[in-house]
């Protein structure tokens, strides 16, 4: 009986002694396993916060051509496997009050002036400047391919039924879509209120395929093949009528020489085909150089200057003033079309009083060499004024007053202008 107790008495010593040898290995296991869980954790909490961020947009980036060329970022909604989503745009609403007969109530457009108009004041209130912008990033075997889709509710019908502005995607050096034409410079788009832009400003967007060469760490050089179709006025008893057939070629090259400083020559072919009654094609090629940059006249107050030169042949369409007017050519017989020629010329300085309050100033002049085919009271030329006065009270606030002066001139000198005041209120999310 002694010796089982004296068994049982070793067993449960030896027992007390394995427990507390093997205490620490327990702690040091348990240890591991406790911060592999909360690295685990840490890194969950970390890829939902990416998820929904709010990335502060820089001073001075609530320019117009920040917001057009889509500079001015969004939310990251989504960043999961190697692809980051982002919502964006704005809220805008617009007060405007024309001294006279305006034409076009909604944008400030010159050629739409009546000539001899009456002193006849006129109100409108419109939120269509409002926009939502969809973007996405992915790394891919190919390069990075970023999309982007885009509406506003600027419709020409005069409702504000969605429209869309952008929906393009590129990979690599290739993008297919619809996009600012490579024609245009988005980046001289001046610091304005009014919707529509300088009238002498080369401004369309333009379904497209598209290959961008580097040549440079600062230079590149780009080929479009873009929309066909053509913008011509065909009377009745002309006997001839528009075709598509051919695609507009466009080439660009571009040098940024600082970030606020660039230089772009863009050219443009542009076919223009029609057909007769006995269905005979002919093809009329519009020709275009367009010459634009911006120059950053201060970096301490990034004040800078924009401007544009513009000439060509058959391409009135890619104009602010002109599209839809049918100015790219004239019937001259009934088998034939003769180009109209264009000149257009812009400047505008944007000057900055401090972070929170700026002024941009400006003046654009449009103009056509007119055929002797042409109606007395086809357009001839308009000039276009602007001068404003913006605050930006946070990074995502913006308003401002601006005015307005535009005047329209006919092929028989007949004349009409007006003036414009312009409110405007932006809010970005």
């Amino acid at each position: 009986m002694g010796k089982y107790f004296r068994l049982t008495g070793s067993i449960f010593f030896l027992s007390i002694i394995g427990l507390l040898a093997a205490g620490p290995l327990w702690a040091q296991v348990d240890t591991d396993s406790l911060l592999r869980r909360i690295d685990s954790l840490e890194a969950k909490v970390d890829r939902i916060q990416n998820r929904n961020i709010r990335l502060l947009p820089q001073n001075r980036s609530q320019t117009r051509s920040a917001l057009e060329s889509g500079r001015y970022g969004g939310f990251v909604v989504a960043d999961l496997n190697n692809t980051k989503l982002t919502i964006g745009g704005f809220i805008q609403a617009d007060f405007i009050y024309d001294f006279k007969q305006p034409g076009n109530t909604q944008a400030f457009v010159p050629a739409s002036i009546p000539v001899n108009n009456a002193a006849r004041g006129n109100t409108a209130f419109s939120p269509r400047q409002t926009r939502l912008t969809i973007g996405s990033e992915s790394d891919t075997k190919l390069g990075k391919l970023k999309t982007i889709l885009e509406f506003d509710l600027f419709n020409p019908d005069g409702t504000s039924v969605p429209r869309l502005r952008h929906a393009w995607g590129e990979v690599g050096r290739w993008g297919a879509g619809q996009y600012w034409s490579g024609f245009m410079d988005i980046d001289v788009f001046p610091n304005t209120l009014d919707y529509e832009g300088p009238n002498a400003m080369v401004f369309v967007r333009q379904i497209q395929v598209r290959y961008t060469q580097p040549l440079s760490r600062k230079s590149s050089l780009a080929f479009s093949l873009e929309n066909p179709g053509s913008d011509v006025k065909y009377p009745v008893d002309s006997g001839l009528s528009s075709r598509t057939l051919y695609p507009d070629f466009v080439t660009q090259f571009r040098c940024n020489f600082t970030e606020g400083s660039h230089i772009q020559l863009a050219g443009l072919l542009h076919p223009i085909s029609s057909q007769t009654a006995a269905d005979v094609t002919s093809t009329e090629i519009g020709w275009g150089v367009n010459l634009t940059g911006t120059v950053e006249v201060s970096k301490r107050s990034k004040d800078n200057f924009v401007y544009q030169a513009t000439y060509g042949e058959g391409i009135a369409r890619y104009f602010n003033d002109l599209g839809g007017g049918g100015y790219d050519a004239v019937v001259k017989s009934k088998t034939a079309l003769q180009t109209i020629p264009v000149l257009a010329v812009m400047g505008f300085y944007d000057h900055w009083w401090s972070d929170k309050l700026s002024t941009s100033l400006g003046y654009g002049y449009l103009k056509l060499d007119n055929r002797p085919w042409q109606p007395v009271t086809d357009f001839k030329s308009s000039q276009y004024g602007v001068v404003n006065l913006l605050y930006y009270p946070s990074s995502f606030v913006k308003f401002g007053l601006e005015y307005l002066y535009g005047k329209h001139i006919t092929i028989d000198n007949q004349s009409g202008d007006n003036s414009r005041l312009q409110l405007s209120m932006m809010y970005k999310f």
